[in-house]
């Protein structure tokens, strides 16, 4: 285990991912109050994997109770041998102390990683909480429901007709108007329609657009690419480099979320625990084990999500530790 010194903690911390360090930048500079919006904006601005970065910082560096729990697990031996070596002791409260945790947590994978209230809250419009599912009316007639924790800014000024999903999912019935699209933009694709119904997912590694009636078309944000139609029962994935149609499955189960029901069918625990965490308050740690792999299946009602995720755990044949401060450990 390494202890941090003193003069290590004075030093300037670096990370080896560039994106990351400049995201511990921006932590220190809200910590100390010194945070320029415009300059945020643009750095957010140059690329999906900014706020990415940004809200996993965030989460691991105002989440203490996950400090001190990772300190307890090492010492435990529940972590690889490797893990606990580069795990600093917790010796004392610091900024530096803090980020460096951050970084240096490589093993464990918190579930999940984004949904940090300052970064959503200086940018979105619209914001659900954990478990919550809410409809809202837009400017131009449309309507718009929002999954658990999901952020949106809409811009209808000058005839737009435009909402970015900041984080999360939401399902669009919208007004038709021929001489004025309505876009809604993720993180690596772009949504144009004049009157349809559709849902957008915006996810870590890509966007997921699906489909329920009329016609969209979908574009990759960034360099030049061609649009593709999608026809209804159509469900694509966009990330940063190509657009792809995914197999045609159950549109009730991945609607389920609007009627308040989280349905699984044979996905991995691992996919399960970032479904079903998304509706809870808990902030999920997950161990390397294979038990992740293990399909698993159900239907639960997301104000049960607590219940929910011990019945997957437990059917998976994964262990579950519940530590103070609303940390789940599966492993």
């Amino acid at each position: 285990m390494h202890a941090v010194t003193d003069n290590e903690d004075q030093a300037r911390y670096r990370h080896p991912d560039p994106i990351i360090d400049q995201a511990l930048e921006w932590v220190l500079k809200r910590q100390a109050g010194e945070v320029d919006q415009d300059a945020l904006d643009a750095w957010l601005a140059e690329g999906a994997d900014r706020g990415a970065a940004l809200a996993r910082v965030l989460a691991l560096y105002e989440c203490p109770a996950l400090t001190v729990a990772s300190a307890q697990t090492a010492t435990a031996s529940l972590l690889p041998v490797e893990a606990i070596r580069h795990l600093p002791a917790i010796t004392r409260r610091s900024p530096h102390l803090s980020l460096a945790l951050a970084a240096s947590i490589t093993a464990a994978i918190v579930v999940p990683l984004l949904g940090s209230d300052w970064l959503f809250g200086l940018q979105a419009d619209y914001r659900t909480a954990a478990g919550e599912i809410v409809a809202v009316d837009l400017p131009d007639g449309s309507r718009m429901q929002m999954n658990s924790q999901t952020a949106v800014r809409l811009d209808f000024e000058d005839g737009r007709r435009a909402v970015r999903l900041l984080e999360g999912e939401a399902y669009f019935e919208v007004a038709h108007d021929a001489a004025r699209p309505f876009s809604v933009t993720g993180a690596y694709g772009t949504v144009t329609v004049t009157g349809t119904a559709f849902d957008v997912a915006r996810g870590d590694a890509e966007d997921v657009v699906h489909l329920a009636s009329g016609r969209v078309v979908l574009t990759r944000d960034g360099e030049q690419s061609s649009p593709v139609a999608m026809t209804p029962g159509q469900t694509a994935a966009v990330d940063r480099t190509r657009i792809a149609f995914l197999p045609q499955g159950d549109d009730e189960s991945r609607l389920a979320w609007r009627e308040g029901w989280i349905q699984l069918s044979a996905i991995p625990l691992r996919d399960a625990l970032v479904e079903i965490g998304r509706h809870t308050d808990l902030t999920i740690v997950t161990l390397p084990a294979a038990a992740l792999e293990t399909p698993v299946s159900g239907s639960f009602r997301i104000a049960e999500a607590d219940a929910a995720l011990d019945s997957v755990a437990t059917a998976a044949g994964a262990r579950i530790e519940r530590l103070p401060g609303g940390i789940l450990f599966i492993r």
